[in-house]
């Protein structure tokens, strides 16, 4: 009797401290703020998509989530695709976010933007950089892992792996919408993908000639080579893409720097900035600010991108009927969300064209 006795205490116990840990769970994920930049929408969203019904999945920051317009790759080629992308992503948490998406997809090719690996600031991690892409994933052993390792010397290194520590106060700014993320996963309209139309005029550098290489911090190049090897061992097909902007020379032999170890690596590397008049980008239509493209250019890229998927790689695009559909369902408000951005950037497109030329004409 005392033996079944403690059998059903430590059941009891067991059952209590799991029902406990489901509702921590679920608390924790409707507490998170709804933000501004859409950042927990587009990580909750990836949480949404089937099992196993995304071909391609790509890590990054802005830099990616600004040119891959994923509605439009599945039109064009039929191929689903997913950007986990948050601003100024940190490169070190790439490795975290592999063992994320295999835990409920098997990508038949992963991209990996390197804009990031370039950047000077990669040294120090900042918290709200980390805490955009660690706060909207789901609470599990690999989010405490990667925040721990992340986070060593912070001062509030607990509230990173228990976030209810910070959000615990957010409750009086709730809304319907919250309430939307109680499993943090909810569908993403566009898949990911982010619409602008803004717009700006910017210079063309001709980069074909620039064959000289510079160094990338060796903290960036330890983690560029570690994603390498993991990648590598795990057998994933990884393409490496440099998103075109008004990049200088000094940053293209950076890109030139990532571009020998990737291939050396026996990986493939596209640098849009090489491949920027390919893509049939116009420098004075097709971005927003010299970092990013708005809708237009996104279209750009993203066409360029699909048919060099389809050139190198063999992807495989059998999908469900609710797959499809769900992605038709992408497209379809795609298709208008691009009309009406790309009709306010050529009007703007066209003012500010005219207004530099007025000016040229004043100066001379």
């Amino acid at each position: 009797m005392k033996i079944k006795k403690q059998i059903k205490y430590i059941f009891g116990t067991a059952v209590f401290l799991a029902i406990a840990a489901v509702l921590l769970t679920l608390t924790t994920y409707v507490m998170r703020p709804t933000d501004k930049d859409f950042f927990r929408a587009r990580v909750a969203g990836f949480y949404a998509e089937d099992r196993d019904s995304l071909d391609v999945v790509g890590f990054g920051s802005s830099a990616l989530y600004r040119y891959l317009n994923s509605p439009l790759l599945w039109k064009q080629q039929g191929i689903t695709s997913y950007g986990i992308a948050t601003a100024a992503q940190p490169v070190y948490v790439i490795p975290s976010l592999i063992d994320e998406v295999e835990k409920t997809q098997s990508p038949q090719l992963y991209i990996i933007e390197t804009r990031r690996f370039t950047d000077t600031d990669n040294e120090v991690i900042k918290e709200n950089r980390l805490r955009q892409i660690a706060d909207n994933m789901k609470v599990s052993w690999n989010r405490f892992k990667m925040v721990t390792e992340l986070t060593e010397g912070f001062e509030d290194r607990l509230s990173y792996g228990f976030d209810l520590i910070k959000y615990h106060g957010n409750w009086e700014n709730l809304t319907e919408e919250s309430w939307e993320y109680l499993f943090n996963a909810k569908e993403h309209p566009l898949k990911g993908w982010s619409v602008n139309s803004r717009h700006k005029i910017l210079s063309y550098l001709d980069v074909k000639d620039i064959t000289g290489e510079i160094p990338i911090t060796e903290k960036s190049e330890k983690e560029l080579r570690e994603i390498i090897e993991k990648c590598k061992k795990e057998n994933l097909q990884v393409l490496f893409v440099a998103t075109p902007w008004q990049v200088t020379e000094e940053e293209h032999q950076k890109d030139n720097y990532i571009k020998r170890i990737v291939e050396e690596a026996g990986f493939r590397f596209l640098d849009g900035n090489y491949y920027a008049e390919e893509m049939g980008l116009e420098y004075n239509v097709d971005f927003y600010n010299p970092k990013h493209t708005n809708a237009i250019g996104a279209a750009k890229f993203t066409t360029y991108l699909g048919n060099y998927i389809r050139e190198h790689y063999d992807i495989k695009t059998d999908h469900s009927e609710e797959v499809a559909a769900s992605w038709d369902k992408a497209a379809e408000k795609e298709e208008k969300e691009y009309e009406k951005a790309a009709e306010k950037i050529l009007k703007k497109a066209v003012k500010a064209i005219k207004a530099a030329k007025a000016d040229q004409t004043e100066q001379q």
